[in-house]
């Protein structure tokens, strides 16, 4: 639970704005949905690093992220330890290499969960218009466009991340990296790699544990 809670993380955000800035944050959201609406299928490598407060060292994670249009969603670390998250539908499935095992959640039962992969499927499907009503957006950049979100009071995030920042790729067709501070003083940096977009993925990416 506490990998789902982590990856989740990485989708909250948000910060005080003026009316100004409120509608410049509007008309880039509405680009960027744009440009993204027409992605049925997503499949990318990630470079994780974390920085713990209480270590000097980052540990970085490698792997592999699917996204299939509406309900599709796969995670899968690939080094240094394996680990693999499915989500089909209301159902999530978790497996690593430590216990071998596959554990099954179901988020009609588990309301957070169901929360938190709502926004998650958000984020990663470009629909960023609706996540104004829960956090409020700083738009630092153009070019690249890069933003910036701090979580409102009374959100599931506000007591966990400081602030989270996103840039975009050159032509605003995906992500290129996300940046979570956390109020702890831990911090990630997700950088993607190798993104193709609506392209046919292969079955064995919606397998929770790794063949082979």
């Amino acid at each position: 639970m506490n990998k789902i809670i982590i990856l989740i993380a990485l989708y909250m955000s948000l910060f005080p704005l003026n009316v100004y800035a409120e509608q410049r944050v509007e008309d880039v959201l509405i680009r960027l949905e744009e440009k993204m609406s027409d992605i049925k299928t997503l499949q990318t490598g990630f470079v994780q690093e974390k920085n713990l407060a209480i270590f000097d060292r980052k540990i970085i994670l490698k792997g592999r992220i699917f996204l299939e249009k509406p309900d599709l969603f796969a995670w899968h670390t690939e080094e240094p330890t394996r680990y693999s998250m499915i989500i089909r539908g209301d159902i999530i499935l978790q497996w690593d290499e430590d216990i071998d095992q596959v554990q099954k959640v179901s988020m009609k039962d588990n309301p957070a969960f169901q929360t938190v992969v709502g926004q998650m499927r958000k984020w990663l499907s470009g629909i960023y218009m609706s996540l104004l009503e829960e956090y409020n957006v700083t738009v630092l950049g153009q070019k690249p466009v890069s933003l910036k979100f701090i979580p409102r009071e009374n959100t599931m995030a506000y007591n966990i991340i400081s602030y989270v920042r996103i840039v975009f790729r050159e032509d605003e067709r995906y992500l290129c990296e996300i940046y979570i501070k956390e109020k702890g003083g831990d911090s990630t940096l997700l950088r993607f790699n190798d993104t193709m977009l609506n392209t046919p993925i292969n079955d064995a990416a919606w397998e929770v544990k790794p063949r082979g």
